[in-house]
Protein backbone atom coordinates (compact mmCIF):
# COMPACT_ATOMS: atom_id res chain seq x y z
CA UNK A 1 0.00 0.00 0.00
CA UNK A 2 1.27 3.58 -0.67
CA UNK A 3 1.91 6.37 1.69
CA UNK A 4 -0.87 8.19 0.14
CA UNK A 5 -2.82 5.23 0.88
CA UNK A 6 -2.23 4.27 3.99
CA UNK A 7 -2.48 8.13 5.46
CA UNK A 8 -6.12 7.88 4.26
CA UNK A 9 -7.14 4.37 5.76
CA UNK A 10 -5.09 5.60 9.12
CA UNK A 11 -5.76 9.16 9.49
CA UNK A 12 -8.61 10.59 6.75
CA UNK A 13 -11.58 7.73 7.05
CA UNK A 14 -11.78 7.25 10.86
CA UNK A 15 -12.76 10.58 10.61
CA UNK A 16 -15.89 10.10 8.74
CA UNK A 17 -16.61 6.34 10.28
CA UNK A 18 -20.10 5.86 11.45
CA UNK A 19 -19.04 2.38 13.06
CA UNK A 20 -18.16 3.79 16.59
CA UNK A 21 -21.30 5.90 16.78
CA UNK A 22 -23.69 5.64 19.35
CA UNK A 23 -26.40 3.61 18.35
CA UNK A 24 -29.39 4.41 16.86
CA UNK A 25 -27.41 7.10 14.80
CA UNK A 26 -28.83 10.39 13.76
CA UNK A 27 -27.61 10.98 10.60
CA UNK A 28 -29.42 14.78 10.64
CA UNK A 29 -27.79 15.34 13.57
CA UNK A 30 -24.25 13.84 12.96
CA UNK A 31 -24.27 15.68 9.50
CA UNK A 32 -26.36 18.60 10.06
CA UNK A 33 -28.76 18.24 7.24
CA UNK A 34 -32.25 17.62 6.95
CA UNK A 35 -32.50 15.61 4.11
CA UNK A 36 -30.21 12.32 4.18
CA UNK A 37 -29.09 10.23 1.13
CA UNK A 38 -27.62 6.69 1.43
CA UNK A 39 -25.52 5.64 -1.75
CA UNK A 40 -25.67 2.03 -1.01
CA UNK A 41 -22.26 0.40 -2.77
CA UNK A 42 -20.92 3.36 -3.61
CA UNK A 43 -18.13 2.13 -5.73
CA UNK A 44 -15.25 4.83 -6.14
CA UNK A 45 -17.45 7.03 -4.45
CA UNK A 46 -18.29 9.19 -7.87
CA UNK A 47 -21.94 9.54 -6.56
CA UNK A 48 -21.56 10.32 -2.85
CA UNK A 49 -18.83 12.94 -3.14
CA UNK A 50 -20.44 15.11 -6.02
CA UNK A 51 -23.56 14.84 -4.41
CA UNK A 52 -22.37 16.24 -1.34
CA UNK A 53 -20.36 19.02 -2.88
CA UNK A 54 -23.00 20.54 -4.98
CA UNK A 55 -25.78 20.18 -2.10
CA UNK A 56 -24.40 21.05 1.16
CA UNK A 57 -27.85 20.80 2.26
CA UNK A 58 -27.72 16.75 1.50
CA UNK A 59 -26.21 14.47 4.04
CA UNK A 60 -24.68 11.65 2.25
CA UNK A 61 -24.07 8.05 3.93
CA UNK A 62 -21.71 6.61 1.53
CA UNK A 63 -21.41 2.18 2.18
CA UNK A 64 -19.39 -0.25 0.75
CA UNK A 65 -17.39 -3.43 1.45
CA UNK A 66 -14.35 -2.35 -0.72
CA UNK A 67 -11.95 -0.70 0.99
CA UNK A 68 -10.09 1.67 -2.32
CA UNK A 69 -13.16 3.75 -3.23
CA UNK A 70 -13.93 4.73 0.70
CA UNK A 71 -10.54 6.60 0.66
CA UNK A 72 -11.26 8.15 -2.67
CA UNK A 73 -14.25 9.41 -0.64
CA UNK A 74 -12.35 10.44 2.34
CA UNK A 75 -9.34 12.07 0.17
CA UNK A 76 -12.15 14.46 -1.62
CA UNK A 77 -14.17 15.17 1.40
CA UNK A 78 -11.19 16.19 3.06
CA UNK A 79 -10.20 18.10 -0.10
CA UNK A 80 -13.44 19.81 0.16
CA UNK A 81 -13.34 20.24 3.75
CA UNK A 82 -17.12 18.25 3.45
CA UNK A 83 -19.02 18.15 6.55
CA UNK A 84 -22.14 16.84 5.30
CA UNK A 85 -20.84 13.41 3.94
CA UNK A 86 -20.34 10.36 6.16
CA UNK A 87 -19.09 6.25 5.62
CA UNK A 88 -19.21 2.56 6.31
CA UNK A 89 -16.77 0.35 5.20
CA UNK A 90 -18.62 -3.34 5.59
CA UNK A 91 -21.69 -4.58 4.84
CA UNK A 92 -24.55 -2.53 4.49
CA UNK A 93 -26.98 -4.72 5.48
CA UNK A 94 -26.11 -4.60 8.90
CA UNK A 95 -26.32 -0.88 8.92
CA UNK A 96 -29.75 -1.45 7.92
CA UNK A 97 -30.69 -3.83 10.47
CA UNK A 98 -30.22 -1.30 13.47
CA UNK A 99 -27.57 1.12 13.35
CA UNK A 100 -29.92 4.38 12.29
CA UNK A 101 -33.03 5.79 13.55
CA UNK A 102 -36.14 4.04 11.97
CA UNK A 103 -37.69 6.71 9.50
CA UNK A 104 -35.05 9.48 9.46
CA UNK A 105 -33.40 8.60 5.72
CA UNK A 106 -35.04 10.59 2.58
CA UNK A 107 -33.76 8.40 -0.06
CA UNK A 108 -31.43 5.20 -0.82
CA UNK A 109 -29.74 5.14 -4.24
CA UNK A 110 -28.34 2.11 -5.36
CA UNK A 111 -26.51 2.52 -8.14
CA UNK A 112 -25.22 -0.62 -11.09
CA UNK A 113 -25.10 -3.08 -8.25
CA UNK A 114 -23.72 -6.57 -8.83
CA UNK A 115 -26.03 -9.06 -11.04
CA UNK A 116 -24.74 -11.53 -10.11
CA UNK A 117 -25.89 -13.64 -13.48
CA UNK A 118 -25.37 -16.33 -12.90
CA UNK A 119 -28.69 -18.46 -12.06
CA UNK A 120 -26.87 -20.25 -8.70
CA UNK A 121 -26.03 -17.09 -7.83
CA UNK A 122 -29.09 -14.69 -7.76
CA UNK A 123 -29.90 -15.38 -4.35
CA UNK A 124 -26.88 -12.77 -3.84
CA UNK A 125 -28.37 -10.09 -5.52
CA UNK A 126 -29.06 -6.98 -3.26
CA UNK A 127 -32.55 -6.31 -3.89
CA UNK A 128 -34.65 -8.71 -2.07
CA UNK A 129 -37.60 -8.69 0.51
CA UNK A 130 -35.43 -8.45 3.39
CA UNK A 131 -33.06 -5.05 2.07
CA UNK A 132 -36.87 -3.62 1.09
CA UNK A 133 -38.27 -4.31 4.37
CA UNK A 134 -35.37 -2.70 6.22
CA UNK A 135 -35.34 -0.52 3.77
CA UNK A 136 -39.31 0.51 4.52
CA UNK A 137 -38.19 0.72 8.13
CA UNK A 138 -35.64 3.58 7.52
CA UNK A 139 -37.36 5.48 4.55
CA UNK A 140 -39.27 8.46 6.07
CA UNK A 141 -43.09 8.74 4.66
CA UNK A 142 -43.33 8.96 1.12
CA UNK A 143 -38.93 8.24 0.97
CA UNK A 144 -37.65 6.53 -1.85
CA UNK A 145 -35.73 3.59 -3.07
CA UNK A 146 -33.58 4.42 -6.49
CA UNK A 147 -32.25 1.60 -8.11
CA UNK A 148 -30.31 1.82 -11.60
CA UNK A 149 -29.15 -1.14 -13.32
CA UNK A 150 -27.19 -2.65 -16.77
CA UNK A 151 -28.74 -6.05 -16.07
CA UNK A 152 -31.77 -6.78 -18.07
CA UNK A 153 -32.75 -9.36 -16.49
CA UNK A 154 -32.16 -8.20 -12.86
CA UNK A 155 -34.26 -5.25 -13.37
CA UNK A 156 -37.35 -7.38 -14.14
CA UNK A 157 -36.83 -9.71 -11.44
CA UNK A 158 -36.24 -6.40 -9.02
CA UNK A 159 -38.99 -4.94 -10.21
CA UNK A 160 -41.21 -7.57 -9.63
CA UNK A 161 -39.91 -8.29 -6.27
CA UNK A 162 -40.53 -4.52 -5.47
CA UNK A 163 -44.06 -4.83 -7.08
CA UNK A 164 -44.87 -8.02 -4.97
CA UNK A 165 -43.33 -6.70 -1.45
CA UNK A 166 -46.33 -4.45 -1.88
CA UNK A 167 -45.58 -1.51 0.32
CA UNK A 168 -43.81 0.98 -2.59
CA UNK A 169 -45.19 2.47 -5.31
CA UNK A 170 -42.76 2.45 -8.09
CA UNK A 171 -42.15 4.95 -10.97
CA UNK A 172 -40.16 4.70 -13.80
CA UNK A 173 -37.33 6.55 -15.14
CA UNK A 174 -37.89 9.72 -13.32
CA UNK A 175 -34.28 10.40 -12.08
CA UNK A 176 -31.02 11.46 -13.53
CA UNK A 177 -28.78 8.94 -13.29
CA UNK A 178 -25.02 10.34 -12.49
CA UNK A 179 -22.33 9.79 -14.86
CA UNK A 180 -20.05 7.14 -12.84
CA UNK A 181 -17.26 4.89 -13.64
CA UNK A 182 -20.14 2.17 -13.44
CA UNK A 183 -22.34 4.34 -15.78
CA UNK A 184 -19.68 5.68 -18.11
CA UNK A 185 -18.64 1.43 -18.81
CA UNK A 186 -22.40 0.56 -19.34
CA UNK A 187 -22.60 3.13 -22.08
CA UNK A 188 -19.21 2.14 -23.74
CA UNK A 189 -20.54 -1.27 -23.65
CA UNK A 190 -23.38 -0.29 -25.51
CA UNK A 191 -25.75 -1.76 -22.30
CA UNK A 192 -29.59 -0.81 -21.91
CA UNK A 193 -30.05 0.82 -18.83
CA UNK A 194 -32.49 0.83 -16.54
CA UNK A 195 -33.89 2.54 -13.53
CA UNK A 196 -36.96 2.63 -11.16
CA UNK A 197 -37.61 4.49 -8.24
CA UNK A 198 -40.07 2.83 -5.44
CA UNK A 199 -41.56 5.42 -2.83
CA UNK A 200 -42.57 4.21 0.70
CA UNK A 201 -46.79 4.32 0.42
Amino acid sequence: MSARREYALTELLPKFEISELDRPICLQQELGTEFVVIDFGSGMGDHATKLAANNHNIGVLAIDVHTVGLLQVAEEATRLELTNICTHHGDGMDVFKNWLQFGSIDEIHILFPDPWPKARHHKRRLISPLLLEMAHNLLKPSGRIVFVTDAEDYFESAKSIIEEFGKFTITLDDWEIPVTNYHQRALRLQHKISQLSARKS
